[in-house]
């Protein structure tokens, strides 16, 4: 069934981010992408109406940004600990294009994570789900993208979380979808500042998830 309202006519790359997911791939070829992602009907799309079809439930692939493509979806499987069928494909794509990031975050259950791919193996992972007060994931060394952040985040399992003094920390903060967004932007591009890039008119594609690539 085709996707309804979408424009062919090329424009500019638009900020998103927010109440989202997406994935970074590191490389240009776009159309490689779109082979390899478990999608259906396929059409041509500007990224303003492109984006609004992803926050309809579709499937918005960019066109090449600085090296890297993005493919925007609130469709992706939802494993709050980024493992499962996630995981899988993650992985699976990782395998074809080497260098491959996750980003998630809805700020109504407080859903904020993060990951990272390399030749088809998880390097880092984390995911904070705050309607549980609980960190989800926590895999991997923390990246120096990371750490040049400065955050230091509460956890629940850390040995002094039973005293109420470590909850009264001031050095301590909860992850938040600005916090997203700034790790993306450290790893590769942050999505809300692609209105600053400048970037000729272009077009990527919409599509609508079919199944999880084995």
């Amino acid at each position: 069934m085709p996707i309804e309202n979408i424009d062919a006519t090329p424009d500019a790359p638009v900020p998103f981010g927010y109440k989202m997911a997406w994935l970074a791939l590191k490389t240009s070829d776009s159309e490689a992408v779109l082979a390899a992602l478990p999608i259906v009907n396929v059409e041509p799309a500007n990224w303003s109406s492109g984006i609004e079809a992803a926050y309809d439930g579709n499937v918005f692939v960019s066109p090449p940004v600085n090296g890297w493509t993005l493919v925007v979806s609130l469709q992706f499987p939802q494993n709050e600990d980024l493992g499962g069928e996630l995981s899988m494909l993650l992985s699976s794509l990782s395998e074809r294009f080497n260098d491959l990031q996750y980003f998630g975050t809805h700020r109504i259950v407080e859903f904020h994570a993060w990951a990272m791919f390399s030749n088809g193996q998880e390097k880092r992972a984390y995911a904070y789900l705050g309607e549980q007060g609980a960190i989800m994931a926590n895999r991997g060394t923390q990246t120096s993208g990371e750490s040049e952040l400065g955050y230091e985040y509460f956890d629940e399992d850390h040995p002094d979380s039973d005293s109420d003094e470590y909850w009264d920390r001031e050095d301590l903060v909860y992850p938040d979808e600005e916090h997203v967004m700034e790790v993306a932007g450290k790893w590769s591009i942050n999505p809300q500042t692609l209105d600053a890039l400048e970037l000729a008119s272009s077009l990527g594609w919409v599509a609508q998830y079919e199944k999880v690539s084995r």
